[in-house]
């Protein structure tokens, strides 16, 4: 989840008002324009943004890695970099050969202040570690971002109607932090395969920017800006307008021909794969839904973890199996998995609150989505852990007697694993802003290392590879 709420009324400078009259007649001739998804072309053969082209190869085939990083705004993008730097610490040796536990991770899921990192770390890999911080972790993004708001020269695209604050936010992330990149620059080599989530709010679910979601929309995601896909993981509804991606009106046999039409004929209509399927149905008529509207992730899923990796769409309709991850011969050769949650949660008191005062219009707004976000994090937590068992315990007995089991171990890290209560409550008390201090930085790093050290089942895990 991402809030401005230190920053969001702070007065701009009048000399910036100053210019505005000399220069409308050049911000109406150049207004930027909305970044649109590309429609599918039979006819590309380039490798799909999915598990299949993008799961690293190098890695050990008898393992699976998969971390989530939640929403939370800076202090989830500082909470999930310290999970990165003491997964590169964390030494493993497998089949005698000696790396760090980063260097297995197959999978990173993120959802808004968590898809920062998950984003940066998909293209740019260890350079992460060196430029990150300075980049995004303790600059003031949102001084920065409503410097761009409030710049006179945006103001033609504002007014035109076809283009937002979000898109202008995204234009933005995409100058100064992702560098234009796109999805086909996503996730390459050794890097591990990075899904960003949104929530799709025409249908009430979560939308992932992966290619099994684009397929549904006729649209080819490789050519989409990364900075976009972010900025639809962190739109605050509200605060932000929702990013916009076409649905396209094309009869591509991707959409025809999918798990949907099969399960939308069955009578099972109470269980999740029909309602997703339900919600998916819905693009198969794109003139009546020309285009799909994006807001913040943690409307649907605040951890990243449940509506992507065990969602029918990132399987093509086989959660059992996890089809979409694992082709029939990897998952015979699969027997140890890891999940981490990187959960930046906070449970803080409002001012409001402890003073006795009538909350005002905004406060109550933003109380009730952190109220609606806290209470589907912690359901969504117990949710996933008990479809990561399930899918092992059917893997498990479908393999003969004598071949390896599949063992899942579960962690997650949250801020109610500080033993200590002022040290907790100090941690609680970190706002969800894109501006920290540098010490906040610095202390949710060192924080999210501490926890991954003491996690006992990443120990587990660790101590399982020798």
């Amino acid at each position: 989840m991402l809030f401005f709420p230190s920053q969001l009324f702070r007065p701009v400078r009048s000399a910036r008002l100053l210019l505005l009259p000399p220069l409308l007649a050049v911000v109406l001739s150049g207004c930027a324009t909305r970044s649109w998804n590309a429609p599918l072309i039979e006819s590309d053969r380039a490798p799909r943004y999915d598990f299949s082209s993008r799961l690293p190869r190098n890695n050990a085939q008898n393992v699976f890695v998969v971390l989530a990083f939640s929403g939370g705004g800076t202090r989830a993008a500082a909470f999930s970099y310290g999970v990165l730097k003491a997964l590169r610490d964390t030494p493993v040796t497998i089949d005698g050969r000696t790396g760090s536990l980063l260097d297995q991770v197959d999978v990173i899921s993120s959802v808004s202040g968590g898809s920062y990192t998950a984003a940066y770390y998909g293209l740019f890999g260890d350079r992460i570690f060196t430029d990150f911080e300075p980049l995004f972790l303790k600059r003031d993004v949102e001084w920065d971002m409503l410097g761009e708001l409030a710049n006179p020269l945006n103001d033609g695209s504002l007014l035109r109607g076809d283009y937002n604050r979000s898109d202008l936010a995204a234009h933005w992330l995409d100058d100064n932090i992702f560098d234009h990149r796109i999805f086909a620059d996503m996730s390459l080599g050794h890097l591990p395969f990075v899904i960003i989530n949104a929530s799709d709010i025409n249908t009430g679910m979560t939308f992932s920017f992966i290619q099994q979601q684009f397929d549904f929309l006729c649209s080819n995601l490789n050519g989409y800006s990364v900075a976009n896909a972010v900025m639809a993981s962190s739109a605050v509804p509200g605060f932000f307008a929702p990013i916009a991606v076409r649905n396209y009106d094309t009869n591509c046999a991707e959409r025809r021909d999918s798990w949907v039409p099969y399960e939308l004929a069955l009578d099972d209509i109470y269980t999740r794969k029909h309602q997703v399927a339900r919600a998916l149905g819905r693009y198969f008529y794109p003139k009546r839904m020309p285009v799909v509207r994006l807001l913040d992730g943690g409307i649907t899923d605040n951890l990243g973890v449940r509506g992507s990796m065990m969602s029918p769409v990132a399987h093509y309709g086989n959660v059992e199996d996890m089809a979409g991850a694992f082709t029939p011969e990897a998952l015979n050769r699969v027997t140890k998995v890891l999940v981490i949650v990187a959960n930046a949660q906070v449970y803080s008191e409002y001012d409001w609150s402890r003073n006795g005062t009538d909350p005002s219009l905004p406060d109550m707004l933003m109380a009730s989505f952190n109220s609606a976000v806290n209470i589907l994090s912690t359901e969504t937590v117990t949710l996933a852990k008990k479809g990561f068992l399930m899918w092992a315990k059917r893997i498990n007995a479908r393999r003969p007697p004598g071949m390896p089991k599949v063992t899942v171990d579960f962690a997650t890290l949250t801020f109610e694993d500080i033993k200590n209560a002022e040290k907790r409550k100090r941690f609680n008390s970190i706002p969800t802003s894109l501006s920290l201090p540098a010490k906040d930085v610095d202390d949710l790093e060192t924080l999210a290392g501490s926890l991954v050290r003491q996690s006992p089942e990443i120990r587990k895990f660790v101590q399982s590879l020798h």
